[in-house]
């Protein structure tokens, strides 16, 4: 059975659910608050389980990956509005539509009524209505869910907020955190790409009076708090076993300030705790910091993104968006692009300006012990000496994963050269799967059977479980631990792994495993070798016949480089910044890239 999530909504509004009429009915309609969210949320769950929900539409990529763009405050009335009847629909989209139509789902905060029915609250300074045409613009520029969760979508009363829904669902956005009902108000939307399924939820902290908040029957927001916030809590780990990413967009902080409060910190806490793995923030009309860990994201606010201009606070001015790479199984990439907002248009900093806004939002977001480089890459401060280095990429996944690790000053120290025993360890957790390996993992070597180092050696684990595999040698009074590795040393181990893996998965497919001399795997074909002999015939002569088929091999594979001056310099030591980015290079070639 296959229910598209707008009839499940449907459903939840009717207070009926998949065939139950009447019982349904009766079982939420009519009880007590508590009960009818504990029964949506039974029934969230069993609809999770059991039904495939029909996701969102998006192109279809060949990466089996997901991106996501976030925006901030969306703002289509007032002066946009004017704009807009000036100048059509696209006009404050013009300098951001491409970078927003590149991403798989586009999620924004509008920020106001769109309509023509009710009446603005009285006494509220600012309210706001846009008409249903503005949404054209947000729609063609890429925009495929907005949060209604905030303070002004109810500007103009439960009538104007029941029509913005309908308006936003009409031009094909899907509308979040508000509803006719609590219910509906808190239903995540679930978005669906190549398998990675992902829940989205909307909830406000911020509203003038309570009556805003959805409660029961009553039309209105999703609204949370920090010190109140069973329903978010209890919604998100509901939904956390049937999904593979939960994000929670939340309206939360003081306007126009650029340090997230006690209160805001600890909902993100309570978020984090719960289960969210991606927290954004909008409300401040400031950009704040960044706080990612590897695992999990937080943008404590976005700020402005389609917006009046403010000559009186410059920082209003300037947003971002966000796009965030997702895999099945980790977030794989951050990058925050700065935005400008130039008397209602906006558009994608560059230059100076692009590299001024990074460095605020660097300032920003060390607290949170993460960086943003000039390039806008977000990443996990994990070692302080990496974060400007052409490595850090490839070191901090390995680190995230605890493949490589630092020093007890917290250095990485990545031009420091590897030792061998260093550079096998790394390999040895690579193959084996596993970062730390005990006695049913290696051989059972007799004294004499194995020499290349004592067992008390810290590395002796690792060294006898390659050399079990014969990627070591047992005995070589030449290969000492402890020594700088060299980089055709590097090859040679690469190129054994190689065609033991090789060997292992003929072993699994046929029942009889190859050698390593007919195993296709570290094979290089004779146009090649010709090649690379020509290339490096100076450097490759004075290896012997294993080393220079090893080598070559990783020079066909992109696992090793040559130097700007075309040379190899094979008997230069591995630096550990270069082991990280080979050892990277191998994971991905043998299809086991974090």
């Amino acid at each position: 059975m296959v229910l598209k999530m707008t009839e499940f909504f449907a459903l939840l509004k009717d207070n009926s659910f998949i065939g139950l009429g009447q019982a349904g009915h009766a079982l939420i309609g009519g009880r007590p608050l508590g009960i009818r969210l504990l029964c949506f949320l039974l029934i969230l769950a069993l609809a999770l389980t059991l039904i495939p929900v029909q996701a969102a539409s998006a192109q279809t990529k060949a990466s089996q990956t997901v991106t996501l763009n976030f925006v901030g405050d969306i703002l289509l009335a007032s002066r946009i509005q004017d704009l807009i009847d000036a100048e059509g629909p696209m006009a404050p989209w013009i300098g951001v539509k491409d970078l927003l139509q590149s991403a798989d789902f586009t999620i924004g905060n509008l920020e106001c009524a769109v309509g023509t029915t009710g009446s603005p609250m009285p006494d509220k300074q600012w309210t706001f209505r846009a008409s249903p045409e503005t949404l054209q613009g947000l729609k063609d520029a890429g925009v495929d869910v907005v949060s209604l969760a905030n303070n002004h979508t109810l500007d103009f009363g439960v009538e104007g907020l029941l029509e913005t829904i309908e308006n936003v669902k009409n031009y094909g956005v899907i509308p979040i955190g508000a509803g006719p009902d609590e219910a509906s108000a808190r239903h995540p939307v679930i978005l669906e790409k190549h398998g990675i399924r992902i829940a989205l939820f909307a909830t406000s902290m911020v509203i003038p009076v309570w009556e805003w908040a959805a409660e029961g029957d009553r039309p209105g927001l999703a609204v949370d708090y920090s010190m109140w916030n069973h329903n978010i809590v209890t919604g998100i780990e509901t939904v956390r076993p049937h999904v593979d990413y939960i994000v929670v967009y939340l309206h939360w902080g003081e306007e126009r300030t650029t340090e997230p409060e006690d209160w805001v910190l600890r909902m993100e806490k309570v978020l984090r705790d719960a289960g969210a793995d991606i927290i954004i923030g909008s409300h401040p009309h400031v950009l704040r910091g960044l706080r990612f860990d590897g695992k999990s994201l937080t943008a404590f606010s976005l700020g402005n993104f389609i917006f009046t201009t403010r000559p009186d606070c410059p920082a209003c001015q300037i947003g971002a968006i966000l796009s965030i790479t997702l895999s099945k199984t980790a977030i794989e990439e951050v990058v925050i692009h700065p935005t400008e907002i130039v008397w209602g248009k906006t558009f994608v900093m560059e230059d100076q300006a692009k590299l001024d806004a990074l460095a605020t939002l660097d300032l920003l977001s060390g607290p949170f012990d993460t960086d943003i480089t000039s390039s806008g890459q977000v990443l996990e401060r994990i070692f302080p000496d990496v974060l400007d280095h052409w490595a850090r990429v490839n070191v901090n996944k390995l680190a995230r994963l605890g493949i490589v690790t630092g020093f007890e000053d917290g250095r990485f120290l990545p031009d420091k050269p590897v030792t061998r025993a260093e550079f096998a360890t790394t390999l040895a957790r690579v193959i084996a799967g596993k970062l730390e390996l005990d006695n049913t993992d290696v051989p059972l070597f007799g004294p004499d059977e194995f020499t290349l180092c004592a067992p008390g050696h810290w590395a002796y684990t690792y060294l006898t479980y390659l050399a079990g595999m014969s990627i070591l040698p047992a005995h070589d009074p030449e290969w000492i631990p402890d020594e700088f590795c060299p980089r055709a040393e590097v090859c040679t181990l690469l190129w054994k792994a190689a065609v033991r893996h090789n060997a292992a998965n003929d072993m699994d497919k046929n029942g009889n495993g190859g050698t390593g001399e007919d195993a296709e795997d570290g094979a290089v074909t004779t146009g090649i070798t010709d090649r690379l002999w020509s290339q490096f015939r100076n450097e490759l002569e004075s290896l012997d016949p294993e080393s220079q088929t090893a080598v070559m091999w990783c020079i066909s594979e992109s696992l090793l480089m040559g130097y700007d001056d075309g040379t190899l310099r094979l008997d230069n030591p591995v630096t550990r910044a270069e082991a990280a980015t080979i050892i990277r290079r191998f994971m991905n070639r043998q299809n086991n890239v974090p």
